[in-house]
This record gives C-alpha cells, sequence and structure tokens, in this order.
C-alpha cells in the first residue's frame, strides 16, 4: 500500500505594522500523520535564540543531590527482592533502583553517569550505552517476575522545560500491563495496517522514506533516524528498530546504534542553542504489527522569563505544533550522522 503524506496549506491574510501596514500573508501547515491520522501544524514563527545558557549558579545551588555518587546507594530505593536481589543494577557509570515516586506499576530510575550536570555536547554515545543496558535487564528481569507488564517505556526528561526536577541526568523506566494513550494508537493503527496490507507500517514507512530522501537522516546497522512527516513536537527525530518491537530482544549492537542517533541528535540541538529535550522508547511484547520506535523532541530553552512550547493548542486540543518544517530539519541534521 502506497502510504500518504497529507497535508494542507492555511494562509491568513492581514495588514502588517511589521512592514509599514502594508498587506501580509502568514502560512500555516497543518499535516496528518500517515499511521495515526493525528493531526500537526507547522508554523512559521519562533523567538529568537538568547545564545548558551549559564548553568554555573544551578549547578552550585544542586550540588550533591541524590544521584550524585556519594548519594545513589545510600539514598535511593531497592528493588524487591524477588525482583533483582542485588537491590539496584550497574553498567559502568549508570545505576538503576526503583523510583520513589513511580507513574507506573514499576517505575525505575537509571542515573547515567556520576557527574552532576552535563550540557548537550557533552553526552557520550558510551553513556547511553551503559544507562540502556541497565534499564533493559531491569525490564528483563522485571517481566521475568510479572510477565504481564507487556508495555513499556524508557524516556529522558532533561531540565526543567522537559519536566525534570534534578539536574542529575538519568533515565526513566516504566513499565505496566495497561498501555499509554499513544501505545493504544500506534498499536491500533499499526495492526489494522498490517491485517489490510499484510506488511509492517514501519518497514514501508522507511523504505518510502528512503525512496523520497526528503526526511530520512541514516542507518546506524538496524536503526533507521528519520524526521516525522507530522512532528508532535519541536525538531522531532525518529528511529526505527529493525525485527524487535521489545527492548528485552535487543542486543548490544541495536544499543549502541540507538545511543549514537540519540547524541547525534544531541549535538545538533547544542549548535542551535537549545539545552532541554524529551525522549521516549516505545516497547510492547508480543505485538506482531509493530517495531521498537524512538521520538525526541527539543523543548523551549531554559532561560530567564522562560516560556512554554505547551499552549492550549497542545493542551486542550491535541493538536501539536512545530516551529521548523521537517525537510528542513532533515537537511540540517544529517551532517551530524555522518
Amino acid at each position: 500500500m502506497k502510504i500518504k503524506f497529507e497535508r494542507y496549506h492555511l494562509q491568513s491574510d492581514l495588514l502588517s505594522p511589521l512592514n509599514g501596514f502594508e498587506p501580509a500573508s502568514v502560512p500555516t501547515e497543518v499535516r496528518i500523520d500517515p499511521l495515526t491520522k493525528r493531526k500537526s501544524r507547522i508554523i512559521t514563527w519562533s523567538l529568537p535564540s538568547k545564545g548558551k545558557f549559564d548553568f554555573s549558579q544551578m549547578i552550585d545551588e544542586s550540588r550533591g543531590c541524590i544521584f550524585c555518587p556519594e548519594n545513589v546507594l545510600l539514598k535511593t530505593p531497592k528493588f524487591l527482592k524477588e525482583i533483582i536481589p542485588e537491590g539496584r543494577l550497574s553498567a559502568g557509570g549508570a545505576v538503576g533502583f526503583p523510583n520513589l515516586f513511580p507513574a507506573g506499576t514499576y517505575g525505575s530510575v537509571v542515573v547515567l553517569c556520576g557527574e552532576h550536570f552535563l550540557n548537550l555536547h557533552q553526552f557520550t554515545p558510551d553513556l547511553y550505552q551503559e544507562g540502556f543496558s541497565v534499564a533493559v535487564e531491569i525490564i528483563r528481569r522485571t517481566m521475568a517476575y510479572d510477565p504481564d507488564a507487556r508495555f513499556w517505556q524508557i524516556s529522558q526528561n532533561f531540565l526543567l522545560p522537559g519536566g525534570s526536577s534534578i539536574l542529575h541526568p538519568h533515565l526513566q523506566v516504566i513499565g505496566d500491563p495497561i498501555r499509554t494513550n499513544e501505545m493504544e494508537w500506534f498499536l491500533g493503527a499499526s495492526s489494522s495496517y498490517t491485517r489490510k496490507n499484510k506488511t509492517l507500517f514501519w518497514n514501508d514507512l522507511v523504505r518510502t522514506e528512503k525512496e523520497l530522501g526528503e526526511r530520512y537522516i541514516a542507518a546506524f546497522g538496524k536503526v533507521h533516524w528519520f524526521v516525522s512527516f507530522a512532528p508532535i513536537g519541536a525538531n522531532e527525530i525518529c528511529a526505527v528498530v529493525e525485527d524487535h518491537a521489545s527492548l528485552t530482544t535487543l542486543g548490544q549492537e541495536e544499543i549502541s546504534s540507538l545511543a549514537r542517533g540519540i547524541v547525534s541528535t544531541l549535538r545538533y540541538y547544542y549548535d542551535q542553542n537549545l539545552n532541554s529535550f524529551n525522549f521516549a522508547i516505545y516497547s510492547f511484547s508480543g505485538e506482531d504489527s509493530h517495531q521498537l520506535l524512538l521520538r525526541m523532541i527539543s523543548r523551549t530553552p531554559i532561560q530567564p522569563y522562560y516560556l512554554n512550547d505547551w499552549t492550549s493548542f497542545e493542551a486542550l486540543q491535541s493538536e501539536l505544533t512545530s516551529n521548523i518544517y521537517p525537510e528542513v530539519l532533515c537537511r540540517e541534521i544529517r551532517p551530524y550522522f555522518s
């Protein structure tokens, strides 16, 4: 089946005070996600960059947090002995333990390193490779204890605009027997697509995007990186892992490829004077119509007089906005993946 990339061009006409009240047209583009059919809007304005933010005061005021090396083994929870007898898991500088305030049945935290703060250009593939290795082992052991916990996510909320209350770099690992809304939409739409076309949507999407060449970035092994046609946030970068629907089946090669792409994206964000971001990896066990998916977005940079990037459009209309055309983003970010 041919994947449809639907878009609608809107135009607002006005007399602009920015040009002596001469007539002006302001474009907006509405795009429809080819799988979920959710709409998003590409707008053409954004606040000018204020340059790199000085984090020194925030670092000094928050140093010695619960995730710092002198505290992480003394002040963080331990897993139930039935799940992880060691209490916590570690690999290199990464340490994993239960979340004291979980948002699901099984909520864990993986501290990525001993350093209290890293700016975006300071993250390395090794940090994520170690962190993902710990996260995947937590998921495997938890599922051995409770096979009903089939729906998992690994995510990162970085800095206050990304929803993190702790500066120290860390991941969230959450598992449930209940799917999130996003998981529900993905599974329902991808299952319907497979029944109708006898193929996987994600395989068809990757092949189509490679042929078009407008939004496909690169492949690292079995991990394909591309820009979303209908983004759900600013500067959205996606990855699909061939032949894997669950994090539990990943090998070190796939984990390394995911880590490499995330760091490549962070380098691009840093050069754009961005500093806050979110990503999520959606993991489904026992679902043949899905493949492992990562989505990554930047958030409005932390700065004095911070402006939130969610308005009533996103929060109450469920219609998300981005201020850069995906095709432009793809051209700009490709060199970072070389």
